[in-house]
């Protein structure tokens, strides 16, 4: 019975984590977009913010708790307190592991 409901917590905390994953990582594209849309230099694309609203969003599933997953899944476009302050921790390292973004 304890390996069954192991089994179905794991299994829900990954469709949580991959529901994040989609809603989270479009907002966050659409919000890069909405934040860039003024530099002259290069026309900036979605594609352009993908691999950092992705490791944005990873680390978002991997480190927020089950009631903050939640939270997000209930309300995609939410911008809490404790969000913000996730993002500001690993926003280097995020913009580290993508090259074309940090420059």
């Amino acid at each position: 019975m304890l390996l069954v409901i192991s089994l179905f917590l794991s299994i829900s905390g990954y469709v949580q984590a991959q529901a994040i994953s989609g809603d989270f990582q479009k907002n966050c594209i659409q919000e890069q977009l909405q934040e860039h849309k003024d530099i002259k230099k290069k026309s900036l694309t979605e594609e352009d913010f993908k691999p950092y609203c992705g490791c944005l969003a990873e680390y978002v599933s991997k480190n927020a708790s089950s009631k903050q997953v939640n939270e997000l899944v209930m309300n995609p476009k939410s911008k809490p307190e404790w969000l913000k302050s996730i993002e500001q921790r690993v926003m280097k390292s995020c913009l580290a592991a993508d090259s074309k973004m940090s420059t």
